[in-house]
């Protein structure tokens, strides 16, 4: 009796024993399978070369495969819906910005927010003002200038209603005290297609897709919107030097489902954060105008919130905010 008493008790003590090694085993078990990257946009953009080279350093980083999947239309919001609806196992996450926050507000069908869990955060993405080299236009009060003299003679290049310059374009004039007549362009690169042109005289473009024009002395950037100047035009001088007090940026998060096991989310987002602070990720965003910003899930969700609080404003304003999804 008293051989099976201790067989008992050797028997269940081991069981007990093993129950934190099964747990610490699952979450080693993550990942089994290859991780998707969801890009929202069409191949060769800026959150494509996000997803890429984040896909690159995570897939040694977590030692598996990493796959980019484009998954467009519907202004983001379909590639939006596909990181919503995906099973929250950690094997689908995507590349968010601003346009995700206008949509969501903007369309009845798109995915709303609250399906999406923020795991780290990668840049922000200042708004700037740039102006066409023959307009003999050289800061930011020789614009304000300009637009008092005769605001019908410089028109504004910017996304359609809802994307980040179109926001910038909303938030700018007011800070400047002009009225700005604006011309929606289908992304960045037509709009700095008619800057270059002379198609327009002025567009608010984030600085990536205008770097290489700006350091090439073919337009002009007047003021960066942030607090910093930009690290790939530090003789630009941002609003705030030149006496305007307006800061205003979109920005470059990875999201996924809600839902998500806590475990393999914290595993997750430890590898992100390894990826974004990589020597390779670093040297190559700083190399395409991104203003690294890195941090985990706290800073992701805190961010966005702050995104809503901007957004939802100039939206409404705009009357672009749909019946149904009106604050009451």
């Amino acid at each position: 009796m008293k051989r099976r008493q201790l067989f008992a008790t050797v028997t269940g003590l081991m069981t007990l024993a093993s129950l934190p090694m099964t747990s610490a085993l699952a979450q080693d078990a993550y990942p089994s399978e290859p991780i998707h990257i969801t890009v929202v946009w069409p191949a060769g953009g800026g959150h494509d070369l996000v997803g890429r080279l984040i896909g690159h350093e995570l897939s040694e980083i977590m030692d598996t495969a990493v796959v980019v999947d484009n998954v467009t239309g519907a202004g983001g919001s379909t590639g939006i819906r596909h990181i919503v609806e995906a099973d929250p196992d950690g094997y689908t996450i995507g590349v968010m910005g601003l346009h995700a926050v206008s949509q969501s507000f903007m369309n009845p069908a798109a995915p709303k927010l609250d399906g999406l869990d923020p795991i780290a955060y990668i840049s922000d993405e200042p708004g700037a003002i740039e102006v066409s080299i023959d307009m003999g236009i050289d800061t930011l009060d020789d614009y304000v200038a300009a637009m008092k003299s005769d605001p019908m003679s410089l028109m504004n290049g910017n996304d359609p209603q809802g994307g980040n310059s179109f926001i910038f374009a909303s938030v700018i004039p007011d800070a400047l005290g002009v009225n700005m007549m604006k011309l929606p362009y289908p992304g960045h690169a037509p709009t700095v297609t008619a800057l270059l042109t002379g198609e327009v005289q002025t567009a608010t473009l984030p600085i990536p897709p205008i770097l290489e024009h700006a350091k090439a002395g073919k337009v002009k950037v007047l003021g960066v919107a942030s607090d910093q100047r930009h690290p790939q035009l530090p003789d630009v001088p941002t609003f705030k030097e030149q006496g305007y007090d307006v800061v205003v940026n979109d920005f470059v998060m990875l999201v996924a489902p809600v839902g998500i096991p806590q475990d393999v989310r914290a595993k997750l987002e430890e590898g992100l954060l390894q990826a974004i602070n990589s020597a390779g990720f670093t040297s190559a965003a700083a190399d395409n105008g991104m203003v690294l910003r890195p941090g985990g899930a706290d800073l992701a969700a805190e961010e966005l919130a702050k995104q809503v609080e901007l957004v939802y404003p100039i939206l409404e304003d705009a009357g672009l905010v749909a019946e149904e999804l009106k604050r009451k």
